[in-house]
C-alpha cells in the first residue's frame, strides 16, 4: 500500500511451507508467467481474495453471474426499476454484507468492501486516497444502466450507512466516486 508521501508501508510477513499437488503447482506457475508476477505474489493475492470476500459469498447469498447475463438483465429494466432495485433490495443486502464481513460501517470499511467487490467482479478500478478523501474510478463495459445501478446503490449506502453524501459521475462505461471523510 502506498501512502500520500508515496512511501511503501511495510507489512509484517512470515514464511510458511505448504505441500501442494504437483499439477496444482504447475498450473499456478503457468498463471504467474501469464500475469508476469511471481508465485508468492499470486498465492498471496489468492489467499487475500479468499479472506476478504470468498469466505463470505455463500453466507451472504451472493451468486456468480456471467457478464452477458447481467448486462442483458439490467438493460431490460427501466431506469425507475433499476433505481428501485438499488434503493430497496440491493442496498439492504450490501449493508448486511458490510456488517457481516467487517462488523461495522466506517468509511474505511465501506471503501474496503467496495474495493473487494470491484476486485471479485473483475471491474477495472483505480483508487486514490488523499488526506481526508477517497476517489474511485471504475471502468466497466456494462452500459449506462449499470452505471445508474451502481451510482444509486453506492449513493444510498453512503447516505444511509455512513450518514454522508458523496459525489458520483457516470458515463456508459465509467463511474467516478468521491468520498470525503468527516
Amino acid at each position: 500500500m502506498i501512502n500520500k508521501d508515496n512511501e511503501v508501508e511495510r507489512k509484517k510477513t512470515e514464511t510458511i511451507t505448504f505441500r501442494l499437488v504437483s499439477s496444482l503447482l504447475e498450473e499456478l506457475k503457468k498463471e504467474t508467467e501469464l500475469e508476469k508476477t511471481n508465485l508468492n505474489s499470486l498465492v498471496s493475492k489468492i489467499l487475500l481474495n479468499h479472506v476478504q470476500w470468498e469466505r463470505y459469498e455463500r453466507k451472504a447469498g451472493l451468486l456468480p453471474m456471467t457478464k452477458p447475463f447481467v448486462k442483458h438483465a439490467i438493460n431490460t429494466m427501466t431506469d425507475k426499476q433499476i433505481i428501485n432495485l438499488a434503493q430497496k433490495i440491493e442496498k439492504e443486502a450490501f449493508r448486511n454484507i458490510m456488517i457481516f464481513t467487517k462488523g461495522g460501517h466506517s468509511l474505511s470499511e465501506f471503501v474496503e468492501i467496495l474495493r473487494s467487490w470491484l476486485n471479485v467482479a473483475w471491474m477495472q478500478h483505480y483508487i486514490e486516497k488523499k488526506e481526508n478523501s477517497y476517489s474511485f474510478i471504475v471502468q466497466h463495459d456494462l452500459g449506462k444502466k449499470w452505471s445508474l445501478y451502481v451510482k444509486t446503490m453506492i449513493s444510498e449506502l453512503s447516505h444511509d450507512v455512513l450518514g454522508q453524501e458523496m459525489e458520483v459521475k457516470t458515463t456508459g462505461s465509467t463511474i467516478s466516486i468521491m468520498f470525503t471523510s468527516k
